[in-house]
């Protein structure tokens, strides 16, 4: 033990520090040339495949936290961006569906237009706010009244036809009368050859009965009903309804029915038609004594 405890290091702090500098410069400058050799370089490519197990052993928990943290970042990316894309999608197609319902409403929109400028009649537009039909009442209440200038009995319509008449004004409501009402007729004429007669309701949407046309009367399965103008009620020339299948000869005369062109059940614009109704000025009789020249008894 004594012998051990007087053992000196090989670079005792007696020793010179100039002399360890020279020695690890010297060993430097040694393993330095050995390198460049290419016997050495042949040598520790062995070495390097028996260490490089060890290393990635050392590296492999650092890897693999990051490659959690990837993960774990990489997949809240993904969640937020699907999330986001989910929104995106559902204000996309709730936008579609709202161009899709404006394009309908264009469309409905331009058949009243079209429909004003065929005519010519002063109209105003009315949505529907309840639509009544049973088989003893078909009824159509509208968001127009009396302060907007409808009255009792004008015509209304829509883009296909004739829907009824004004019955009842409120100050801010019109109750409308459909053709289709068992109580309402409408005289009508057959477009095709001017043949007149009255379509009455049946208190079904899609259907009128002509009780007054005889059986051998000239009509045929798809001819266009027109308002006939007669009564002052409806202007002359609107189109009211279609005629359906002819009866059979054992059904007898009275039982040809009628489909109306206008959506009863449907509508969701209506057109109230006002038609001037003012008389139109007499043309003067020859015989008729001349107004004065006002300008020239003013001269004399």
């Amino acid at each position: 033990m004594r012998a051990l405890s007087h053992t000196k290091p090989p670079f005792a702090s007696g020793s010179s520090l100039h002399l360890k500098l020279a020695l690890c410069l010297a060993a430097s400058l040694v393993l330095l040339a050995i390198d460049h050799r290419e016997a050495v370089r042949m040598l520790r490519l062995p070495f390097a495949m028996i260490v490089e197990p060890v290393r990635q052993m050392v590296h492999a928990p650092a890897h693999f936290f990051e490659k959690v943290s990837e993960f774990g970042s990489s997949h809240s990316e993904l969640a937020s961006e699907n999330q986001r894309l989910k929104e995106e999608a559902l204000l996309l197609k709730g936008k579609q569906l709202k161009f899709e319902a404006l394009e309908q409403e264009n469309i409905r929109l331009r058949g009243l237009l079209d429909s004003t400028f065929k005519v010519g009649d002063q109209v105003l537009i009315a949505e529907p706010l309840s639509i009544n039909i049973v088989p003893y009442e078909n009824l159509v209440v509208v968001n127009k009244g009396s302060r907007y200038g409808i009255q009792p009995g004008q015509a209304v319509v829509d883009g296909n036809g004739v829907v009824g008449q004004v019955l009842r004004v409120t100050t801010h409501h019109a109750d409308v009368v459909m053709i289709t009402d068992p109580s309402h007729a409408i005289p009508v004429q057959i477009n095709r050859n001017g043949l007149r007669t009255i379509a009455v309701g049946t208190g079904a949407a899609d259907r009128l009965k002509l009780p007054y046309l005889a059986g051998s009367a000239d009509v045929r399965p798809g001819d266009l009903l027109v308002t006939s103008g007669l009564g002052g009620v409806f202007p002359a020339g609107y189109p009211v309804a279609r005629i359906g299948a002819q009866p059979s000869e054992n059904q007898g005369a009275g039982r040809l029915e009628a489909i109306p062109v206008a959506q009863l059940d449907r509508n969701r614009e209506l057109l109230v038609v006002r038609t001037d109704s003012s008389p139109l000025p007499r043309i003067p009789d020859k015989s008729d004594p001349q107004p004065a020249n006002t300008l020239s008894d003013a001269a004399r």
